[in-house]
């Protein structure tokens, strides 16, 4: 075997561990459920853990409508997680649109289970979640 064979083995070898280690990374994928006024609408919630144990959590949404048709005083969309056994409700991030009605927000919790909702609300910095729900899920292991 020549240098030039042994370096294409070697990439090809790469590349192949890459592609069984993200099989095997224990990724958790979830459909979330909409709400009453957004039967539409769709969400995809991927989980896997980081090399510290948190668990990374990345949303993607299609088919919502503007938060303005919900509510008029809506203006954004609001993710919120309330972890397993408790009340609280933490506003994890803003869900923008695009003009096609899709988004995308990623996130780290180091909640193992946890409820998840995206609420309509008036701006992204609110302290409690609305009751405006366009979509919801139950993620974790004792759930």
């Amino acid at each position: 075997m020549n240098i030039r064979s042994l370096k294409s083995m070697a990439v090809l070898v790469v590349v192949a561990l890459g592609l069984v280690l993200s099989a095997c990374s224990g990724a958790s994928e979830y459909r979330m459920e909409s709400g009453q006024r957004t039967a539409g609408a769709e969400g995809i919630v991927e989980v896997t853990s980081d090399k510290n144990g948190n668990r990374v959590v990345s949303l993607s949404v299609a088919h919502l409508p503007r938060p303005g048709q919900l509510d008029e005083s809506a203006a954004t969309y609001v993710v919120w997680v309330s972890p397993d056994g408790t009340n609280y409700n933490y506003n994890v991030g803003q869900l923008r649109l695009a003009d096609d009605r899709t988004g995308q927000v990623s996130f780290t919790t180091p909640f193992p289970s946890f409820a998840m909702v995206v609420t309509a609300e008036a701006h992204s910095t609110v302290l409690a979640p609305s009751d405006q729900v366009v979509l919801k899920r139950e993620v974790g292991s004792s759930r």
